[in-house]
């Protein structure tokens, strides 16, 4: 006995079967119809695709909720955003109870060579705690050690995965291999893992800052930093334990600013969701397409439905 089809379902077919027949007698009007709702659909899916991967994802680390940028604010000066001082950063990673750990990072371009011809390449200088910072462990070897970070120490350096394949071919052997960095020999210690992009980076190779402490002083905000709240640690309470520790900075690292100076200028630490440092105003713009895209389909779909009638 063969079972007979359900109503909705044998309706449904009907109505399909109707509209082919409809689109095959009108070519030009059905092409215009399906070029009209392409658009509409087109549009909304790249948008969505964009929110999506920027926005509704959670950054690709461990525990990204924990992680923040550390910036300064002087609003006696007029500053409400300032980058970091590497003084700051060290009195923080010295004292700060709230952190769980804390890097310093600046962008750099240097010259490769021992590989092939020289190359310009992206690069990043990070302290020992900045990779460690946001989780990441290495493919093959090691991260950066606060051995690695010190003034004087030898050269070392840390690979993209992507730079990896494409100069060693995924050989395992390239660590302990050097490659001239800026004119200075470097031994690779490292391969970070495939996929891994530093916040909005994809440099090739990750160097050591190597500072000499006795040399910094309060001054230089030209750097960025990133943080790890300890588990259930709020951003207000972070920030109110870097707060106090100006004082301790300015004994710290002497010879730069005064803390009457920093008193005046109402210098203060200034922490915010990574996430949020990285979206910045894009979120904003992203909303605001998404929504137009919306009434965009919505009016594509009411001119089709003026076409049909």
């Amino acid at each position: 006995m063969v079972p007979q089809r359900s109503e909705p379902f044998a309706g449904l077919m009907r109505d399909v079967r109707l509209a082919l027949r409809r689109l095959r007698r009108a070519p030009l009007f059905s092409a215009v119809i399906v070029t009209t709702l392409a658009v509409g659909i087109g549009a909304n899916t790249a948008i969505f695709s964009l929110v999506k991967g920027i926005l509704l994802d959670p950054l690709p680390y461990d525990e990204p909720d924990r992680l923040v940028t550390v910036q300064a604010s002087a609003r006696g000066q007029g500053s409400e955003v300032m980058p970091q001082s590497a003084a700051l950063h060290f009195t923080y990673e010295d004292h700060a109870t709230l952190i769980e750990r804390i890097g310093l990072w600046r962008r750099s371009v240097v010259t490769v060579l021992g590989v092939d011809e020289p190359r310009e390449l992206e690069a990043i200088l990070v302290t020992a705690g900045t990779l460690p910072t946001l989780g990441v462990q290495p493919a093959v070897g090691r991260l950066f050690r606060p051995a690695d970070d010190t003034a004087g120490a030898p050269g070392t350096v840390v690979l993209d995965h992507a730079y990896w394949q494409s100069q060693f071919g995924g050989d395992p052997g390239a660590i302990g291999q050097a490659i001239t960095v800026l004119g200075e020999p470097r031994e690779i210690i490292g391969v970070l893992p495939r996929g891994f992009r530093f916040l909005d980076e994809q440099p090739a190779v990750y160097l050591p800052f190597r500072y000499d402490r006795s040399s910094v002083t309060v001054s230089n905000f030209t750097l960025s930093s990133v943080a790890r709240l300890k588990p259930g640690v709020t951003i207000e309470a972070a920030t109110a334990d870097l707060a106090r520790l100006l004082p301790v900075a300015v004994a710290q690292f002497p010879g730069g600013l005064t803390l009457e100076f920093l008193e005046e200028a109402q210098a203060a630490p200034r922490l915010r969701p990574l996430h949020e440092s990285i979206v910045g105003n894009v979120g904003t713009v992203l909303w605001v397409l998404l929504g137009t895209v919306g009434v965009t389909l919505l009016i594509a779909c009411a001119n089709v439905a003026t076409l049909l009638l």
